[in-house]
């Protein structure tokens, strides 16, 4: 593992030493208790980036129906597809920010259920086009 190892007392003796090493060195700083690692402690950018890694991962978990669907039936590849599916995603989420330009005191509390209107009518309109 690397990384300061550290136990959780001596943690607690040179915080302030052992942050700066982190936050210098972008050295992780690892935390055991009773002679297992238990935590970490990494910089902000380090943490910022493992925390949009897993988001991203997320959305690929997410998106996998959706391009196993799109490869099937459009003829795709997976890399044409996560593109289709990105685009479309941003087309609606343009879509509901000039919804919410041109709403501009509509509360989520009325904009939520019409999004939500609005998803199960596309939903319906997939159901009921031609294969």
């Amino acid at each position: 593992m690397d990384g300061i190892t550290v136990t959780a007392t001596n943690l607690a003796r040179r915080m302030g030493k052992l942050l700066n090493q982190v936050r210098r060195g972008r050295t992780p700083l690892i935390i055991t208790w009773h002679g297992r690692p238990e935590a970490a402690v990494v910089s902000i950018d380090e943490y910022r980036s493992l925390i949009a890694a897993r988001e991203r991962l997320r959305q690929l978990e997410r998106d996998e129906p959706l391009v196993q669907q799109a490869t099937a039936q459009l003829g795709v590849t997976r890399r044409e597809a996560h593109l289709l599916i990105a685009e479309a995603r941003q087309d609606v989420y343009t879509l509901i920010e000039r919804a919410h330009e041109r709403n501009p005191n509509a509360s989520p509390d009325v904009l939520v259920p019409l999004i939500e209107e609005a998803r199960e009518a596309a939903r319906d309109w997939q159901c009921s086009a031609p294969s």
